[in-house]
């Protein structure tokens, strides 16, 4: 058995995997021939069916730790709109003492 034949033999569960929508073809041959490169190319990345389990939880700590982050940016917009409110009451607080403070100029002369 050459090296492509045994992989096929021994990864009979990647053959499940379907290619995007855009490659998908109703040939089998093409289907295993997307198997057989896109895999290659993920062993040459580092995945393996040993390391599988290992990615996986990877993935969803990264995806945690993604939710976490947006939740976080959230709260920080939220907390810089606040800010521009605030700033902008101060604002009209600051032209109302002025135009007060320019009556009373206006009312002791």
């Amino acid at each position: 058995m050459g090296k492509k034949q045994g992989r096929k033999a021994g990864n009979s569960k990647n053959k499940s995997a379907s290619p995007p929508a855009k490659e998908r073809s109703s040939s089998p041959a093409t289907d295993q021939s997307w198997t057989e490169n896109d895999f290659d190319k993920m062993r040459e990345g580092g995945f393996s069916p040993s390391n599988f389990s290992e990615l996986k939880e990877e993935l969803r700590t990264q995806c945690k730790e993604t939710k976490n982050l947006e939740k976080k940016v959230e709260e920080l917009i939220a907390r810089v709109i606040n800010a521009e409110k605030v700033i902008n009451e101060m604002k009209e607080m600051k032209t109302m003492t002025r135009e007060i403070h320019d009556k009373c100029t206006s009312f002791s002369n």
